[in-house]
């Protein structure tokens, strides 16, 4: 779940000082208790425990642990060292290159595409490009890239073999964006309804269910990592009488598995027409 999405939806379905520490960005800097504190909460909907009654449910809020950062300060109206202050924010940026670029070598473990090369697009990072709303809709905000969008959610169309007048989408900032719009048109045509997902599916999907106070249940997988169809069939006909929300992986963020059989198992209950 990473990178830029496309949403489709088929209608047919510091610097305050001269003495400055040379702070390094190091990952053992970090404060060994990274658990935070829980608070406990009452009367939180059943629903998003997957329960028939009330539940006790446990809130974990989050902490400050890094133990390195930059001080930011505003400057005073009469500075008289601006040019220390660049010189010295232009090193701060060039540590900060420099340890980017020693981290990616050894970047591993998500399925991230390293190949950059923005040289081209440099030309536009000088105008304040902002494609709010509804790409399809004529914005009141000018400076817009929107016939890029439409291109874009255009060849997704065609990919997936949706004629133009059948969809509508948007590009999102991320997957997670994604997942969340998604999800949540699948609440709004069906209120009542019961969000379905493996568990290895990405975190956002499980952080959906809990913003929009849907049930959802948590199916399991196969070793590959794929939806495990016996155990999706047995949550189906057990909630038979409520719609089913259903998020079916194509690539899960760690193994890389695809639910493509979900489609048989729903076909063959034939709970769903």
């Amino acid at each position: 779940m990473v990178g830029t999405s496309a949403v489709i939806e088929s209608m047919s379905s510091a610097v305050n000082g001269k003495e400055v520490a040379d702070v390094r960005f190091d990952p053992k800097a970090v404060v060994p208790e990274l658990v935070p504190a829980v608070v406990k909460s009452e009367g939180v909907d059943a629903a998003v425990n997957g329960g028939g009654e009330e539940q006790k449910r446990e809130i974990v809020l989050g902490r400050n642990i890094h133990t390195s950062s930059f001080s930011v300060t505003e400057p005073d109206a009469d500075d008289d060292f601006t040019g220390d202050k660049e010189a010295y924010m232009a090193s701060v940026l060039a540590r900060y290159r420099k340890t980017l670029t020693d981290r990616t070598k050894y970047h591993l473990g998500y399925p991230y595409n390293l190949d950059f090369d923005y040289g081209a697009l440099t030309q536009l990072q000088h105008f304040s490009i902002n494609n709010l709303g509804d790409p399809f809709i004529e914005s009141n905000y000018d400076v817009h890239s929107r016939q890029l969008e439409v291109g874009v959610l255009d060849w997704f169309a065609r990919l997936w073999d949706i004629e133009k007048d059948e969809y509508w989408g948007y590009i999102t900032n991320c997957g997670t964006e994604g997942n969340l719009h998604g999800i949540l048109v699948g609440r709004e045509v069906f209120p009542e309804g019961i969000l379905y997902a493996s568990k290895e599916s990405h975190y956002s999907i499980f952080k959906a269910a809990r913003m929009y106070r849907m049930e959802c249940e948590k199916v399991g997988t196969l070793l590959t990592g794929e939806i495990d169809c016996a155990d999706f069939k047995v949550k189906l006909l057990a909630n038979k009488d409520k719609p089913a929300i259903i998020n079916v992986n194509i690539g899960t963020t760690v193994k890389g598995a695809v639910d493509d059989l979900v489609i048989k198992t729903l076909g063959r209950l034939r709970i769903f027409a």
